[in-house]
């Protein structure tokens, strides 16, 4: 059976930090190997510095006139902390001889200070490994079973992302799919890379094309990960954005005169192709952050970083617009064949 993650990736809102750096990094041992680099930290037994780096954050230090702290290697990148988790730690890279500002601060939203995950306990009803478990082969009860790479659910599945199925309604007669609990309960498994050993590899370290580990288990939108592309490690987000109530405060919903106002803007927006400095040489399209105006939807508040949530919601807001536009001209255009009739 074909592997749910694999049915379920929206391309559209696939994105990574392009990171790079000195040193070759073996799959997810964690190991480092010497750099030859002046400035760099022999921290392969630590873990607190990419090697290559220097010592301390740049971030914190500044030249003599306040200005941003100059580098010579474009696009390195460097982590400082001794966090599993990556956003939990200071994440700065060089671009355009200057050091920016940190990519991440306080978790992001994660737990600092945990170590790495563990394996748990499976329940007894669970295989004993992965290979010995067949994704849709009928099962009995509903536990949840955690292999390295791969999490599986005895149950009935119901997809959530990227579009959710409709609520099951006998009287409307939506049974179908996940709704039809008449069926037997079966295997769903998300596959993913194997868990990062611990200390696990730096973010912008070298490292072999194909390798990678995980940071969290697999899920229906995919699994957060440390990538090995281009000759450095990347760390990888799954894009699955938070949009029940629950989790949120202040919603305000959009009027008809700011989703035109929202309309204009996207409208306006100057697409480019363009290649990157480092790290992915192929040549992309999108738009200049410095081109959008301020307080964009689809920046984020740092102006450092595009809210691709955002700005797929702006072509939300656009394409209901014109539809509305488009019912006007039809009951304008029926109207007139009535005339005419």
């Amino acid at each position: 059976m074909e592997q749910r993650t694999s049915r379920l990736r929206v391309v559209f809102l696939a994105t990574s930090v392009l990171l790079t750096g000195t040193t070759a990094i073996t799959a997810c041992s964690g190991k480092t190997a010497p750099s030859s680099d002046a400035s760099a930290t022999d921290a392969g037994s630590s873990g607190t510095v990419t090697v290559g780096c220097p010592t301390t954050p740049p971030w914190t230090r500044t030249t003599a006139n306040g200005a941003k702290n100059p580098c010579t290697k474009e696009g390195q990148v460097c982590e400082y902390g001794s966090d599993f988790e990556p956003s939990c730690n200071t994440i700065v890279q060089c671009s355009s001889g200057e050091w920016g500002i940190p990519l991440f601060g306080a978790g992001g939203g994660k737990a600092c200070g945990s170590p790495a995950p563990k394996p748990t306990e499976n329940p007894a009803d669970c295989p004993a490994t992965r290979a010995s478990l067949t994704e849709g082969a009928a099962c009995n009860g509903s536990s949840t079973c955690a292999y390295d790479g791969a999490v599986c659910t005895c149950g009935t599945f119901c997809p959530q992302y990227p579009v959710s199925r409709p609520t099951c309604d006998a009287d409307a007669g939506i049974t179908e799919n996940c709704c039809d609990r008449s069926k037997p309960p079966t295997w769903s498994c998300f596959e993913g890379a194997p868990d990062c050993t611990s200390p696990r590899p730096r973010v912008g370290d070298p490292c072999k094309d194909g390798d990678e580990c995980g940071l969290a288990p697999p899920g229906e939108c995919g699994q957060r990960k440390l990538q090995c592309k281009a000759g450095t490690w990347q760390l990888y987000e799954p894009q699955c954005p938070i949009s029940t109530a629950r989790a949120k405060t202040d919603i305000a919903y959009v009027g008809p005169g700011e989703a035109a106002r929202v309309r204009d803007e996207l409208l306006r927006v100057r697409l480019a192709t363009y290649r990157y400095k480092a790290g992915d040489p192929s040549p992309h399209l999108g738009f200049v952050i410095e081109d959008m105006p301020a307080g964009s939807p689809a920046v984020l508040a740092s102006r450092d970083r595009v809210d691709l949530y955002g700005y797929v919601s702006m072509a939300v807001a656009t394409i209901q617009e014109q539809q509305k536009q488009i019912d006007r001209l039809d009951a304008e255009l029926a109207r007139m064949k009535r005339e005419c009739r």
